[in-house]
């Protein structure tokens, strides 16, 4: 299964100057609990502002022509599933940042988003439109970090 997750603002912004412009620890506990055992691709902006690389108990996979960041760096996101299928994980997450987004959206079975409750000035990086075909599954109120969040699990009908 390929899962999207991502959080961002009123507006689909996800990112600001090459980092996340919040701090929601539930969130990132939600973040991480869903990711865990999983193989997550990612691009090399988000490669770079990870604070600890790799993350833990994960298959990081990097889509870049930089082969020189990561044990996994590929050149393309397909070539990035195929290498987290060969390497025996069927929970694959796209986990940014926006072109990683556009490209994995239309493979996408399921989406991870967290609505966080600000508008950012300053964006520069957003997740896309998602288009139709997605239900809905259920939401969690997010409430201990600044702004507040609402994390949705969202479906698409095949």
């Amino acid at each position: 299964m390929i899962t999207l997750i991502a959080a961002h603002d009123h507006n689909r912004a996800i990112g600001r100057d090459g980092d996340i412009p919040w701090h929601i620890p539930q969130d990132l506990a939600l973040f991480k609990r869903e990711t865990l055992g999983g193989a997550i691709i990612m691009g090399r902006k988000t490669w770079d502002s990870l604070p600890f690389k790799p993350l833990k108990d994960r298959l990081n996979i990097v889509v870049s022509r930089d082969m020189s960041l990561n044990e996994h760096v590929v050149t393309s996101v397909e070539a990035a599933i195929a290498l987290a299928y060969a390497e025996g994980y069927f929970r694959i997450y796209g986990i940014g940042g926006q072109g990683i987004y556009e490209e994995m959206l239309p493979l996408a079975d399921r989406l991870l988003l967290t609505q966080v409750d600000t508008t950012v000035t300053g964006a520069d990086t957003w997740f896309p439109h998602k288009g139709q075909g997605w239900t809905e599954l259920g939401r969690n109120n997010l409430t201990d970090g600044t702004p507040s969040a609402i994390a949705y699990e969202m479906i698409k009908r095949r």
